[in-house]
């Protein structure tokens, strides 16, 4: 009808008899300059308007043929072949607008893009992979160790089935670089699968295809990805899955990290064996004590500390500063980064005779790695930058930078203007809390951060022997106070002390907001309670930590090198720990031991005459 003169549209609208209707089509269809116009295509009509262009592919085929191909290329085991084949005949006899069609189109699809076959050629170098580790990581010595040693083992059987690598620490000290390192010596692809905050298992083995939007599992996810039946798989943040109503993810993991089954892994999308044997896992966690007993069975763990200062200026001289530098774009020539002075952290973090800065580096960094201190290189740069972009002004391809003097010079004054606000406002609680009254002592502490200084303070009154604690205390440190009365209440005749039975004792431990719990309080809750019945103070540069037993023994404890940093950090000068926890303490570094005065005691007499000095119970021990 849009061939038709307006008059004509206008005459057909207005007859409402159908029959003169039809006969005004006929009459216009009859009309020469309007036959090829208005020629109308019938049922048997094949032919096709000129103006309708129908795209052509040579030679192309259509998506289940495709399939079939990519199918055909891989070798299948007999099991999953035959399952494999029959569900693609049932593709190929199915109806396309069927609901269940692109549901197994998506399967299948998915079959042939797993690396069935796919694997990368192993090139294990010791000598090249101490090198590796070397070149990218500082100190360390216990870890590489471990890890070329793991990498031998591998070399000779020519596999790597048995015990799944667990790296536990603080954030920051470069658990995830090192699972790198270890791929990049093996010449194996890395693959990085985050499992923080995983509340379902079907997060880890996949949906069932019955259900709406299924999907397979992480695991059979970054396989199809990564292209590679045997890469590096590092399975981050463990300790940080969650038990919910949809099942434990990790009891799903159990399978998966079990040698003697993982050669059958099944994903409930894929529904079919995968061999996951050839993949070489590694694990990291902040927090070992939050993994089920069963998954904790499967890991080797290897637990990796805190850096000392010296560690940190180190790591940021070799690798921090070069990575900051060419991720702002900013040439070492204008830094000048082979002075004593480090590029915008040189009197930051040196004296003018080149020892470690310590007080000017923990207002700023108060942590186990150097992740913040990272982030102030980074803003260094930033500042940097600026002044560059300020001297090019309008001409950024510019090889002189008019009135500007380089390298570029950042010096202290300079440091407290870029940061700004200091980072750590925290109270220097050792500080803070000089000259001790009687019933304080300082302990040690370890938490997913780092070691930590933990005061704890004693007061007494007149009362009946009642016990009040404070400081959101747990279970076990408020057995610890009961160990350390009763101790003090069997030994006080034998050091000529009151036994605190005609006085009310309250215990608080600062930083109520946070749960503090574990054994290792018990020497420093028996040292603030001995204090407070003498009524003489401890010793203001000396902490303790060590679990002790009613008998007056101490019990060794964990994380010896993070307790001893956090000393360190607080300028406390000695430490007492547990004689048991002697091969613990050998391991630190002999700069550290070095600097510290480390008292190793047996039993509680001996912690007591450490934390004291010229005491008259001293005499009677």
């Amino acid at each position: 009808m849009k061939h038709l003169e307006f008059s004509q549209f206008l005459e057909f609208l207005g007859t409402k008899n159908v029959e003169k209707r039809l006969e005004m089509c006929e009459k216009w269809m009859q009309m020469g300059s309007e036959t090829k116009a208005l020629q109308l295509r019938l049922p048997g009509n094949s032919e096709i308007p000129k103006k309708i262009n129908k795209r052509k592919i040579p030679n192309s085929k259509n998506q289940v043929e495709q399939l079939e191909e990519k199918l055909n290329a891989i070798e299948f085991t007999d099991e999953v072949s035959d399952r494999v084949f029959s569900e693609l005949h049932r593709l190929k006899n199915m109806n396309s607008q069927q609901s269940e069609y692109n549901i197994l189109m998506n399967w299948l699809e998915l079959v042939s893009n797993l690396p069935w076959n796919t694997s990368t050629v192993d090139d294990i170098e010791i000598g090249k992979a101490r090198k590796i580790l070397e070149d990218s990581h500082e100190s360390m010595d216990d870890v590489k160790q471990r890890v070329l040693e793991h990498l031998a083992v591998c070399k000779i059987n020519n596999s790597v089935k048995g015990m799944i690598l667990c790296f536990t620490g603080p954030p920051g000290i470069g658990k995830t670089s090192i699972a790198k390192a270890i791929a990049e010596s093996m010449g194996r692809k890395f693959q990085r699968v985050s499992l923080g905050g995983i509340r379902d298992e079907s997060d880890i083995r996949g949906h069932r295809r019955t259900y709406v939007a299924a999907m397979p599992g992480r695991i059979i996810e970054a396989l199809k990805h990564c292209k590679s039946n045997n890469p590096v798989f590092l399975l981050d943040e463990v300790d940080k899955l969650y038990v919910g109503n949809q099942g434990s993810p990790s009891a799903a993991l159990l399978e998966l990290l079990d040698p003697e089954q993982n050669s059958t892994f099944h994903d409930h999308y894929l529904n079919i064996p995968f061999d996951v044997s050839k993949i070489m896992f590694i694990a990291t966690a902040n927090d070992i004590e939050r993994l089920e007993p069963a998954l904790k069975d499967r890991l080797e763990i290897i637990e990796m500390s805190g850096y000392s200062m010296k560690e940190k200026v180190k790591i940021c001289e070799n690798h921090l500063v070069t990575r900051q530098l060419s991720k702002h774009c900013i040439s070492p020539d204008y830094v000048n980064l082979d002075r004593q002075a480090i590029m915008a952290m040189s009197e930051f973090l040196q004296s003018e005779n080149g020892q470690p800065c310590r007080a000017k580096l923990e207002e700023y960094t108060m942590e186990a790695g150097v992740r913040q201190l990272e982030r102030n290189v980074g803003a260094v740069c930033r500042h940097v930058a600026l002044r560059l972009a300020e001297a090019l002004n309008s001409d950024p391809s510019a090889d002189v930078l008019p009135d500007m003097e380089l390298p570029i010079q950042i010096r202290e004054s300079d440091i407290h203007k870029i940061l700004k606000a200091k980072h750590m406002k925290q109270v220097k609680i050792v500080e803070k809390m000089r000259p001790l009254p009687p019933g304080v002592c300082f302990g040690l502490s370890v938490t997913t951060n780092g070691g930590r200084v933990m005061p704890i303070e004693a007061s007494k009154c007149k009362g009946t022997g009642k016990i009040v604690t404070t400081g959101h205390l747990g279970k076990v440190l408020e057995e610890s106070i009961l160990v350390a009365k009763g101790w003090l209440g069997a030994n006080a005749e034998k050091l000529g002390l009151k036994t605190l039975e005609e006085n009310d004792i309250h215990v608080h431990l600062p930083a109520g907001a946070i749960n503090k719990d574990g054994p290792s309080a018990g020497t420093g809750l028996a040292c603030a309670l001995v204090s407070l019945a003498m009524g003489v103070p401890l010793r203001s540069d000396a902490a303790v930590t060590g679990e002790i037993s009613l008998t007056g023994h101490v019990l060794p404890i964990g994380g010896v090198k993070e307790k001893v940093l956090a000393a360190q950090r607080e300028g406390l000068r000695r430490v007492v720990l547990p004689k048991t926890n002697e091969e613990e303490y050998l391991k630190i570094d002999e700069d550290i031991r070095n600097e510290m005065d480390v008292v190793l005691a047996d039993t509680v007499e001996d912690v007591i005459e450490a934390m004291m000095e010229k005491a008259p119970v001293l005499a009677k021990l």
